[in-house]
């Protein structure tokens, strides 16, 4: 009861010192760098919270830019810094497009016509080092210091890079899912629900040893695949799912399916996350003499185009790519335009074909 009050004060408080800011930078009393957050407590009476909530605002609408260790810079409204945010989207891959999985690569372009269409062209930086090395930090800010942009877009991103990102200044978002305590606005499929939904059709015809078989290091969205896929199997006694990790390469993959096989038990089921490892464990165990489904059932947690191509169709799971692409371009435009987001994660609900590679046990 007694909250509501103290919110709508907060709120309206920050609003004020916006103003009363922006109304300051219009008529110009600062040039160059802004005072010291000390100086413009005192100046406004106000704590330093609610100036910081305030000048972030100021930041995304273009009036400042922040500087790590540095006073904030003072940028008119009409200045190539300014324009460059109304109207570049800048997107973070570790890998150019044309090496990413093909689904991704569809809903990429079909973003790319969403936001050309709003006026905002899509720029993007390619590069594993921003992902992988020691100096990743300093990179990145050298990167979004020399290319700013309305809006970041982090494909892919690591926990490191998600929480850089997270603690700077720069209005950013994550096309995939986010690690757990990173506060980025996401959009993503609901890998959870999809790997407790693949669980349960397992389980319901009849396969109680499972293998959930997944790249290592874990993306954060196959961290919560693992967790959807273990929910499942909890519900009923006696079962045995098994997570197991490849490197990502072909041969690490066939490696651990050596392994898998040569157990005293070897499961009747297996959980892929991607539709390339759902390809070559498929064509690898068909090579070795297992036949699909009758001796072993697949499931594919993602689809891509060319599963359609491959006898026994591949069960999985699909969204549609132009439905993918507008939720996430949606998105950055409220964010670009300097609008509060109301969900911070927005979750694609997929849809299930089951294929023929699923049968009863």
């Amino acid at each position: 009861m007694n909250s509501s009050p103290l919110i709508v004060h907060r709120t309206s408080l920050i609003e004020q010192t916006t103003g009363a800011l922006r109304d300051a930078l219009n008529r110009k009393i600062w040039t160059g760098e802004m005072p010291g957050e000390r100086e413009l407590c005192l100046r406004f009476h106000i704590s330093r919270p609610t100036l910081r909530a305030a000048l972030q605002i100021l930041e995304r609408e273009g009036w400042l830019q922040s500087q790590h260790g540095k006073k904030r810079v003072i940028v008119s409204p009409q200045s190539p810094f300014k324009k460059a945010r109304l109207k570049v989207v800048a997107l973070l891959s570790p890998v150019p497009l044309s090496e990413i999985v093909p689904h991704s690569s569809i809903w990429t372009n079909r973003l790319r016509e969403f936001l050309a269409e709003e006026g905002l062209d899509l720029q993007v930086h390619t590069g594993r080092h921003w992902w992988h090395t020691k100096a990743a930090e300093k990179q990145v800010a050298l990167l979004t210091h020399q290319n700013p942009a309305a809006v970041w877009v982090l494909f892919s991103g690591t926990e490191r890079l998600q929480q850089w990102f997270a603690n700077s200044s720069l209005i950013s978002v994550a096309a995939g899912s986010v690690h757990g305590g990173i506060g980025l606005p996401s959009v993503d499929l609901n890998h959870r629900a999809t790997c407790r939904h693949a669980a349960g059709q397992f389980l319901s015809h009849g396969h109680e040893r499972v293998v959930f078989l997944k790249r290592a290091p874990s993306a954060a969205g196959d961290l919560e695949s693992e967790q959807g896929f273990l929910e499942a199997f909890r519900l009923k006694q006696n079962v045995s799912p098994m997570i197991e990790e490849h490197d990502g390469t072909p041969d690490g993959i066939r490696r651990i399916l050596s392994t898998i096989q040569r157990r005293k038990s070897p499961p009747t089921g297996f959980l892929l996350t991607h539709a390339t490892t759902a390809l070559l464990t498929a064509s690898t165990l068909i090579q070795r003499g297992v036949r699909i489904p009758q001796d072993v059932s697949m499931i594919c947690r993602d689809s891509d185009g060319f599963l359609d191509y491959f006898c026994p169709s591949i069960a999985r799971y699909e969204v549609d790519s132009r439905f993918h692409a507008q939720r996430l371009g949606r998105l950055i435009l409220q964010l670009a335009n300097g609008g509060a987001v109301r969900t911070q994660r927005v979750l694609l609900v997929p849809k299930f074909f089951p294929g023929e590679s699923l049968a009863a046990i």
